[in-house]
C-alpha cells in the first residue's frame, strides 16, 4: 500500500531515475536553504582525507557531500561510517614513494549522519549501520521528481522533435531515391 502510495504522491519517481550530479546539486541547495542542517565550525579547515593538502576549494562542499553520502545511503542502505570512508578513499601520489591506498575522513560522514538522524532523515541500525527513514525517502523522492519534471521535455516539445525527425527522415529517403535514379540514368 505504501509503494502504491508513493507512486500516486510522487509520479512514480525516485532519486535512482535522475541523474547523480543534479541530484546532488539540488538536494545541496536544499540543505543549504533549510535551517535545520547546519555546517560545523571546522569545515573552512578541515581536510576531507589524508592524501590531501588543503581543505576544498567550494565554500558549499559540506552540503555537496552530505547529499552526495545521503544519496549513497538510499540506493544502499546499511551503510556505516567505514563503507563511507571507503568511498571517499583515494591513492596518495604525494612524494616519490610508490602510491598506496588511504581512507578517507571518518569525521566528515560521521557528522553528517549525526546531523541526519538529529533531523530525523537517517536512522541508525542495530548492527550500527544506518538507512534512510520513510521520511527521508519521501523528501529525495520529491526533489527527485521536481529535477524530473524539469529535464523532461513537455509534449509540444516532444512533438516538434518527432516531426523534425520525421522530416530529417523523408529528406534521406528522397536523397536515396534521386541517388537510385541517377544511377540508373547513367547505366542507361
Amino acid at each position: 500500500m505504501e509503494y502504491l502510495t508513493r507512486i500516486y504522491m510522487y509520479g512514480g519517481v525516485s532519486v535512482k531515475d535522475v541523474e547523480s550530479s543534479k541530484f546532488i546539486k539540488a538536494y545541496a541547495e536544499h540543505l543549504k536553504r533549510g535551517d535545520k542542517f547546519k555546517e560545523p565550525s571546522w569545515v573552512d579547515i578541515v581536510k576531507t582525507g589524508f592524501t590531501k593538502e588543503l581543505s576544498p576549494y567550494d565554500r558549499d562542499w559540506y552540503y555537496i557531500r552530505a547529499a552526495s553520502i545521503l544519496r549513497r545511503l538510499y540506493i544502499r542502505p546499511f551503510t556505516g561510517v567505514g563503507g563511507f570512508k571507503k568511498i571517499y578513499s583515494k591513492k596518495n601520489k604525494i612524494r616519490v614513494k610508490p602510491s598506496h591506498y588511504n581512507k578517507g575522513s571518518g569525521k566528515i560522514p560521521r557528522s553528517i549522519l549525526h546531523q541526519f538522524e538529529k533531523i530525523g532523515i537517517v536512522k541508525k541500525t542495530k548492527k550500527g549501520t544506518r538507512k534512510v527513514t520513510s521520511l527521508g525517502r519521501k523528501e529525495m523522492d520529491a526533489i527527485a521528481l521536481k529535477i524530473h519534471k524539469e529535464t523532461q521535455p513537455t509534449k509540444k516539445e516532444e512533438i516538434d522533435e518527432i516531426d523534425e525527425l520525421n522530416e530529417i527522415i523523408e529528406e534521406t529517403k528522397e536523397e536515396k531515391e534521386e541517388e537510385k535514379e541517377e544511377e540508373k540514368e547513367k547505366e542507361n
